[in-house]
Formats: C-alpha cells, structure tokens, sequence
C-alpha cells in the first residue's frame, strides 16, 4: 500500500454564497476531503451550518486575523476592546498584512483566535484542523504567532497546517536557495511543533502564481497535475480556493477568475484519475495517518 497520503483542502468556506455553494458541491461530489472556516467573514455562518448539516463535509479553523479586499473589511470576533491591536481605528481587521503585524500583541492574537474557535464551535460543529490565512500566523513578512496558534491546537487536540518539509518555502522563492533565517525559522517552528505534541503536515503545496502569471486554466491544471504526480511519502496537503462566479469579486479582482479555474481542476476527471494513477490515498484531517511519520 501506498504511503503516499494528500488532502485536499478548500480555503475560505464562509467568503461568500459562491464560494459556499462550490465548496460544499465539491464536497458531494467527492472531490475534496477538507475545508477551512473563515470565522470573520460575511457568509461564515451558512458555511457553518451547511457544515452541521452535511455530514460529507470535514471543516476545520482558517485563523482569520487580516480582511482579504480593502471594499469588504471585517470585524473581529472577540469584543473590539479585548483585541485592538489587531484592528485599525474602525474597529476592523486591517487588509494590509504589515499594518497588523506592526502593532498586532500576542496575547490579543491568542484572544482573537480563540474566540473564532467558539464562534464555530458555539454552532454546533466540531473542527478537525486548523491553519492559517494568508500565512499570517507563520510570519514570514513579520512576527510569527505560531505559539498562539499551537496552544489552540494543543487546548483541543487539533492538528495545523505547518509543512514539515521545505517545499512550499523552496516554491515561495522560485525553487531558488532559501534565505537562511527564514530556513532557520521554519526548522525552529517544526520543531516546537513537535515539542508541543502538534501533528502537522510532511509538505503541503498551492499554486503562487497570479493570474497574469499563469494566463490560462490549461496552465494551472498543468502546474497540479504535476505537483500531484511528485508527491513524496508522507501526509501532504494540496489546497486551493475553489468558487463560482462573483460578479462583485470579479470586478473588485481579476484574481477571482483563479478560484475559478480551481474549482474548474477539481472538479476535472484529470485530477482524480491522476491521483488513483499514482497510488495516492485521499485522506481527510481526522483520517490521516499522523502517528505514522
């Protein structure tokens, strides 16, 4: 048997009824086996409940700590007053990543990301995983808060999406040599992974490139596929932002088409047929086999 194992996991459930609507039809279509929750946003408790009420969804905790577009910026979940150090004179969650880790304080963060955890939970769901939006957690543009995020998994036994393995940093800069105090950040962080008794992933991987960059669906499919067929031994995640069409997204973004073309490959005969060509077992956050690597 294979000891190949890839989740599939959709980011943003809860971004908007598009998004929802993809999220949960990959989900019936067997086509993912995780999702990730954004507490913050505005379609946040339909994900939750769609969630409650489909037992083929597996959602976990997409730690929210920054507003995606600069036209629709939310509001933390915990009382304003108890984490204002991550949110600008409005009250609201800052869009632009350097401004939060300018001024974010670790014990708010914790506040804050605690209190989305019961968000979910207080409805009625419990979550698998968790992970980061954005990569604010992991800090590499600033401060990490790894610790806080750590604690909450350790507080109610949740795995997080950290790659032991170094390929998303490799990707991160073009497959070029990884600058030595960040290689020296990623090595501390897995370790005090392990320290704490966090399981988390072999290696995990994403497109990074826009939509300029990539300038077709045939490009990105290409770019999965491949990434697919190199998947090494051990617990790897594959996730993406699958959506349907927004017309507000769309005009706010042309990024938005990407999500598109992601929902678009995983709902392709390709993707599958590449994954049982290979041997790979799909496995979800709770199913996977993190006692063995």
């Amino acid at each position: 048997m294979s000891n190949r194992y890839l989740i599939v996991n959709a980011d943003d459930f809860g971004v908007c009824k598009e998004t929802n609507d993809a999220v949960e039809h990959l989900f019936n279509e067997g086509r993912i086996t995780s999702t990730t929750v954004m507490a913050p946003s505005r379609e946040a408790k339909d994900a939750v409940r769609r969630a409650v009420n489909n037992k083929k969804v597996n959602m976990g905790l997409h730690i929210t700590l920054n507003s995606d577009y600069e036209y629709e910026r939310w509001r933390s979940i915990a009382p304003p007053s108890s984490v204002s150090s991550i949110l600008d004179d409005k009250g609201r969650l800052f869009h632009d990543v350097s401004l939060f880790y300018k001024g974010a304080r670790g014990d708010e963060v914790s506040t804050e990301i605690n209190a989305q955890y019961d968000f979910v939970t207080s409805l009625g769901y419990t979550l698998d995983h968790a992970d980061s939006h954005c990569g604010t957690v992991y800090g590499i543009t600033g401060r990490p808060f790894l610790k806080e995020a750590f604690e909450l998994c350790v507080k109610y036994h949740l795995p997080f999406r950290f790659p032991k393995g170094d390929g998303y940093i490799k990707e991160m800069f073009k497959g070029g040599a990884i600058p030595y105090e960040i290689d020296k950040a990623h090595k501390m962080a897995a370790a005090f992974a392990q320290k704490m008794g966090v399981h988390v992933l072999s290696d995990m991987f994403t497109s990074q490139s826009r939509v300029r960059d990539l300038g077709s669906y045939e490009n990105l499919k290409k770019y999965y596929i491949n990434e697919i067929r190199n998947i090494k031994e051990g617990i790897t995640e594959m996730f993406l932002h699958p959506s349907g069409f927004s017309k507000e997204h769309m005009e706010a973004s042309p990024e938005w088409r990407k999500r598109m073309w992601e929902y678009q490959f995983l709902m392709d005969d390709d993707f599958l047929k590449t994954v049982q060509q290979e041997g790979i077992n799909l496995v979800s956050w709770s199913t996977a086999p993190f006692d063995k690597f």
